[in-house]
């Protein structure tokens, strides 16, 4: 399984297929069905072919874990189903937890099994500030290619394979881009470039960053949002990236531009409360301000 290819894969759609199975006698239907109710055979003279999208994402969804096949029917997970009641945003949150899982993303470097290429993708994409992030796969600067050859050499492998690369080609790019802004990593600005942001993700995942605690240590802080989202600093996923990659450490800071300006966003809407205490260990924002303990401002549903 990959997830930047086939293309046609996104979690708009996956989505979609989950609101139709939760409201399914049983959360469940026949295989077919599904793809017939949310992409009806009568739309053109060859129902096969604008049908394989539909089919895609549904196959994609099972090997995520998002629903399961048992003959000819299709299962929504209980998880899923859960989310489904609660709209489009429950949805995005738990797929963006099965493509983050653990066990989607144990392959080695390289590898297009689970999410692995798709959390490579983000790791990288997510080490760039807003200005120097690729706005494009090739052509004017800053793109993908330069930037990729820059950290990891010449491409290695063939085909779409993905090789050493965590976007190899325009296709993948294209459909990165629409997985990063659905699962809450980046955003389009007006003009239309990708811009690394994990504020939404981030602002999704603080109750499960702090649980029962109202305040954290930094680093603590750091160590638990890197566990619930592993694309982000000192994760699984980012440390795996990094490990691979010809950079000169970075001396600028604990923390990435697109991390630091999440936390600073945070901080302005309320959600989080910053303290910079001389008697324990800091946590380096890439400004050079640091921060000592995490405190959970208002209420974060």
């Amino acid at each position: 399984m990959a997830l930047l290819n086939p293309p046609e894969l996104r979690a708009s759609m996956m989505a979609v297929l989950a609101l139709y199975l939760a409201q399914s006698p049983g959360h469940n239907d026949e295989f077919q069905r599904t793809i017939d109710a949310v992409s009806p055979p009568s739309l053109s003279d060859a129902p096969d072919k604008h049908q394989l999208d539909a089919v895609k994402n549904l196959t994609s969804m099972i090997e995520l874990g998002l629903a399961s096949r048992d003959g000819d029917r299709v299962h929504l997970s209980p998880e899923a189903t859960k989310a489904a009641r609660k709209g489009h945003a429950a949805i995005g949150r738990v797929i963006r937890g099965r493509v983050l899982a653990p066990e989607l993303n144990s392959a080695p470097w390289g590898s297009q099994e689970g999410a692995r290429d798709l959390t490579n993708a983000l790791a990288w994409f997510l080490s760039f500030g807003p200005a120097a992030a690729p706005a494009r796969m090739e052509g004017e600067t800053p793109n993908a290619r330069d930037l990729q050859e820059a950290d990891f050499g010449r491409r290695q492998g063939s085909g779409d394979d993905g090789g050493s690369w965590p976007i190899s080609n325009g296709t993948r790019w294209t459909a990165f881009q629409r997985w990063a802004c659905s699962l809450g990593f980046a955003w389009r600005s007006p003009s239309g470039r990708l811009i690394p942001d994990p504020t939404p993700a981030l602002r999704d995942s603080l109750n499960d960053v702090f649980g029962s605690s109202s305040h954290l240590e930094a680093r603590a802080f750091v160590e638990r949002v890197a566990a619930h989202l592993p694309v982000l600093e000192t994760g699984s996923c980012r440390l795996l990236v990094e490990e691979n990659w010809n950079r000169a450490e970075d001396q600028s800071g604990d923390l990435s531009v697109p991390t630091s300006d999440a936390l600073r966003r945070l901080e302005a809407s309320g959600a989080l409360v910053f303290e910079d205490r001389d008697d324990s260990p800091r946590v380096l924002r890439d400004d050079g301000t640091t921060f000592s303990h995490v405190a959970r401002g208002r209420q974060v549903r």
